[in-house]
């Protein structure tokens, strides 16, 4: 069964079970791999640029073939199960699509919602969309806001399209600060449907790590850059750490298997984020936002993110990196490696505010987004994908887009310090 097969017959299973209308048209995307310009009625080509296929499985991780042809068993087995639910749920209310959910641009825990306010009816009431928006898989999907209403029968789980995509997700912070709401509601008042859901939410954690101990950003498998191993926007960074609090006791409620499992994740993850730091002409450098899932080599999402080394999700790394209680030496190798590098790649004389890059005498030290591989060239590009060195060269992806960073000198500022307990292997 070649790759094209395991999202095919998922895909009929979606199709016989909903009946996607094509009232919104027909219009094609000019850009498959840019997620940003969908158009209505635009669905991926998952299949012809799948990153996990049983060729890629025989050629690139031979020995551990059958775990990762289990586990591609696995998401299309959960695929079908979520699908089937929503088809449920359609039959029962004659629809013919889903309805989509009401859109915000980001959720996470605010700095403003204190203990005081979790114990409030708006806190509860929020606790109580969230639960309702946790789909069958245990995870939840991106730009859903929860001060709206409970999600009703027959409506996405996302709220930028009402295809079925995005379900679930640990990307922009998802999954893991819903999991993160619902541990603080119950802190404030218990409530055994949170502690179920926050249980539900590790376990779908647990069941979307890869073999070889890294994430995709969606969970079960959509296809497309969606399969890489996600370091974007701090996707594993934010799944290990949520991971490692329920291995050291954070979630009274999950069971010692659960915890066990967690600090097994851990071990695992953090193998992934060694395994996968870039070794360019024999030195060990930094990270990419993706990488192949496969060979663990940096690898390009979206039109405009191209294959790169990247600052501000590596200082993310090592700061987790650095977090660790006793670290291996080859741990302390990858943040040495990493900090050197952190340390190489800076432009000083420039501000960068408001998606504006500016000379300024004295400014910096600011780093890029993203650096070319074997050159530590600053790059960048439109939604064209063509590799761009000059910033002014940009338009449609001018803004909206961080493509600086001064993120590094915090990590770098601890690191100095971090140093001084856990000295460079000779």
């Amino acid at each position: 069964m070649h790759g094209a097969s395991w999202r095919g017959v998922a895909r009929a299973a979606l199709l016989s079970a909903i009946a996607f209308a094509a009232s919104n048209g027909q219009s094609s995307n000019p850009n498959p791999m840019d997620s940003i310009r969908k158009l209505p009625g635009y669905r991926p080509t998952h299949d012809t640029v799948s990153l996990i296929t049983l060729v890629r499985i025989a050629k690139y991780a031979p020995k551990s073939k059958s775990e990762w042809t289990a586990y591609v068993q696995r998401s299309s087995q959960q695929y079908t199960r979520d699908t089937a639910a929503m088809g449920s749920e359609l039959r029962a209310a004659r629809l013919t699509a889903m309805i989509r959910g009401p859109y915000t641009h980001d959720f996470s825990v605010k700095p403003g919602m204190t203990p005081a306010w979790f114990a409030t009816d708006s806190a509860q009431r929020m606790a109580s969309i969230i639960l309702s928006f946790q789909a069958p898989n245990g995870g939840w999907s991106k730009h859903i806001d929860f001060t709206k209403h409970e999600r009703r029968s027959g409506e996405s789980y996302f709220a930028e399209s009402a295809d079925w995509e995005w379900i679930s997700t640990i990307d922009n912070d998802q999954t893991t600060e819903e999991i993160h709401f619902l541990a603080l509601a119950d802190r404030a008042h218990r409530d055994a449907r949170y502690e179920r859901a926050v249980v539900r939410g590790i376990d779908y954690l647990l069941e979307s790590q890869y073999p070889n101990g890294c994430f995709p950003q969606i969970y079960p498998l959509e296809g497309s850059y969606h399969d890489a191993a996600t370091f974007n926007d701090n996707a594993t960074v934010n799944v290990l750490r949520l991971l490692s609090d329920d291995s050291l006791g954070k979630f009274q409620y999950s069971s010692r298997s659960q915890r066990r499992r967690a600090a097994q994740a851990v071990e695992k993850g953090i193998g992934c984020i060694l395994d996968a730091q870039a070794r360019i002409a024999g030195k060990l450098t930094a990270w990419g936002q993706q990488h192949d899932p496969l060979t663990l080599q940096p690898t390009s999402a979206r039109s405009y993110e191209l294959a790169a080394l990247t600052a501000l999700e590596s200082a993310e790394i090592v700061d987790l990196l650095m977090t660790i209680t006793a670290p291996s030496d080859r741990v302390v190798e990858a943040v040495y490696a990493a900090a050197d590098w952190l340390q190489a790649v800076p432009i000083s004389g420039y501000s960068y505010e408001h998606y504006e890059l500016q000379k300024k005498a004295g400014a910096g030290p600011l780093w890029g987004r993203l650096y070319e591989i074997g050159t530590n060239r600053i790059i960048m590009a439109n939604r064209d994908g063509i590799k761009l060195y000059d910033w002014n060269r940009l338009t449609d992806r001018r803004s909206g887009y961080g493509w600086y960073t001064t993120k590094p000198a915090e990590t770098l500022a601890v690191f100095k310090t971090w140093s001084w307990s856990h000295p460079r292997a000779s």
